[in-house]
């Protein structure tokens, strides 16, 4: 009896194991591995997040371009090699918070010059806030608002016009129908490397997408984010608001010309056991008919569930920026904008040449008057 009970506990530790080891990428092809991670990371929106942005390589080769001689051309690569772009920032998207903190730096072997502005979207009035540190020398206004953050909010009546967060709850299956649509031979597991070991990954998932690919599976995104824009619109033809402005950047991303074959984005996707995105990796190769480079986007992801925001702002910490004491020349700038201020002169000028016309009629009439009396 003895026998049979630990023969049993031990077929029932050996079934644990077993379905322990299982995952959520277990058994699935590279496409649909990937679109799994991809939605994960959507649907647990709430992790911290660091990327560097960079160029390997920028050359000219439009031989009719000053850009192109050499010695113009190898300092333009030298530059493009020394600036880099650092973003470390947080994301708590049930709580409709985010924080980036975007650094631009250019460094050489003797020289480092960067300049980082800090920002948080909160999405519950729609509201941008940026620390002005690093521009506050021109402005003496922001200087007087030392250590505080500058706040803008969206008009009532434009935020009411995108809606939020029925663009989110929607973005899993956007997401998941776009990459469904891509060629599954552009998908592929990949052997651990040494950076999958020092981040603790157990899948390493490859995308290799062409400029034409990339490029059908963005604009599929922003044609599902338009559609539930229009969906929440409140009238059928209403296309102010966040319709136009995603429609917009489809025209953009559309016009962008088309790079050729040879433009490529090489994805690898670094996954953890459970299906959680670690880390994303990116080789972009661009080539043009003006120049080709090559650019690197890395980010690494943490603190899943728990993600940690280096400012944690009350409204002491806050100023908002129609409360700001501007100087003469930015007052002025509402002038040179289209509307009331620009037709009261236009009006005020077409009515001048009336004024003076009207003015000899005036001066005959009383002459006139005048002979008459006599």
């Amino acid at each position: 009896m003895t026998r049979m009970k630990l023969a049993a506990a031990a077929a029932l530790s050996s079934l644990a194991l077993l379905t322990g080891c299982a995952t959520p990428l277990a058994g699935k092809t590279p496409d649909e591995a990937t679109r799994k991670v991809m939605l994960q990371n959507w649907q647990n929106a709430s992790y911290n997040f660091d990327a560097q942005i960079g160029f390997d390589k920028l050359v000219f080769t439009d031989r009719d371009s000053k850009l192109a001689q050499p010695d113009i051309a190898d300092t333009i690569d030298q530059v493009g090699r020394a600036v880099r772009v650092n973003v470390s920032g947080a994301v708590d998207a049930p709580n409709g918070r985010v924080e980036a903190i975007p650094e631009l730096r250019f460094e050489r072997r003797n020289l480092l010059a960067s300049i980082k502005v800090p920002l948080q979207f909160h999405a519950q009035d729609m509201s941008l806030l940026v620390d002005p540190s690093a521009v506050d020398l021109f402005l003496p206004s922001l200087r007087k608002q030392s250590g505080k953050f500058i706040r803008a909010k969206l008009p009532a009546e434009m935020a009411s016009q995108i809606p939020l967060k029925a663009m989110y709850q929607a973005m899993p299956k956007i997401i998941d129908d776009a990459y469904a649509q891509a060629d599954k031979q552009a998908f592929s597991f990949q052997p651990l490397d040494a950076y999958a070991g020092e981040i603790g990954a157990h899948y390493k998932l490859r995308m290799d997408l062409s400029r034409e690919q990339e490029q059908k599976l963005t604009l599929q995104m922003l044609d599902g984010l338009a559609k539930v824009a229009r969906e929440q619109a409140k009238q059928p033809d209403d296309k102010s608001g966040a319709e136009a402005m995603i429609r917009l950047v489809q025209s953009l991303v559309k016009l962008d010309p088309a790079s050729g074959n040879k433009s490529r984005t090489v994805s690898d996707i670094y996954a953890s056991r459970g299906g959680d995105l670690l880390a994303l990796r990116q080789k972009v190769h661009v080539e043009a008919p003006e120049f080709s480079g090559d650019a690197y986007v890395n980010v690494r992801y943490s603190h899943y569930g728990k993600p940690q925001f280096v400012y944690q702002l009350s409204e002491n910490d806050i100023v908002d920026f129609d409360k700001l004491d501007m100087p003469d020349w930015l007052k002025d700038t509402d002038k040179l904008l289209p509307g009331e201020h620009a037709e009261a002169p236009a009006a005020a000028a077409a009515a001048e040449p009336q004024a003076q016309a009207a003015q000899p009629q005036a001066k005959s009439k009383k002459k006139r008057k005048a002979r008459r009396a006599q």
